[in-house]
């Protein structure tokens, strides 16, 4: 089970910098979104330069086989770990959605669904994780150019054929200038 532990952080990692940036990858990450879909998506995205915190909070965690307590305590500790900061540099916002793109495929992550429009999310993706593990995940939520709140409902499936199912919220906020 340790390597479940080890996955959910790439893989949130990979969602949360999806939905804060509104990004269909799919022509990086090995699933053809169409360039026309592309563009307007591009067309749509104004990210504010700024420092920005990335928070991951998990509402449900099951795992087969394991007791409660010890899952309840898993997800204590993803919780623990899953507030990060960032710098979104005037570079960095300009080139958009090549940033994120760039991020998934190096993932192995791709969209069976990407629909971004008026501040609404709606995806379906999976995630390569290596050692015979992947995750299958949905997310719904809102963003904007200063952040996003989404809710992802993610299954990962291990070598010996064990589900993990988490829910999880990923809020991402500008918190000011960066220093």
């Amino acid at each position: 089970m340790g390597k479940f532990k080890d996955v959910v952080p790439v893989c949130i990692a990979a969602l949360a910098l999806s939905a804060c940036n509104q990004s269909g990858p799919g022509d990086q990450a090995g699933n053809a979104t169409g360039k026309a879909q592309d563009a307007a998506a591009d067309a749509g995205f104004h990210m504010q330069p700024g420092r920005y915190r990335t928070t991951v909070t998990v509402e449900s965690i099951e795992i087969p086989g394991m007791p409660a307590a010890m899952a309840g305590q898993m997800k204590a500790m993803m919780d623990k770990a899953s507030a990060q900061e960032s710098c979104v540099t005037p570079q960095r916002a300009a080139r958009g959605l090549d940033v994120v793109k760039e991020q998934m495929a190096r993932g192995q992550c791709s969209y069976a669904r990407f629909d971004a429009a008026e501040g609404k999310l709606d995806a379906a993706f999976t995630c390569q994780t290596g050692e015979g593990m992947a995750m299958t995940a949905t997310s719904r939520g809102t963003y904007s150019g200063t952040g996003s709140t989404v809710k992802v409902d993610a299954a990962l499936s291990g070598p010996q054929g064990k589900t993990m199912h988490v829910v999880q919220t990923v809020t991402t906020e500008r918190i000011g200038d960066c220093t």
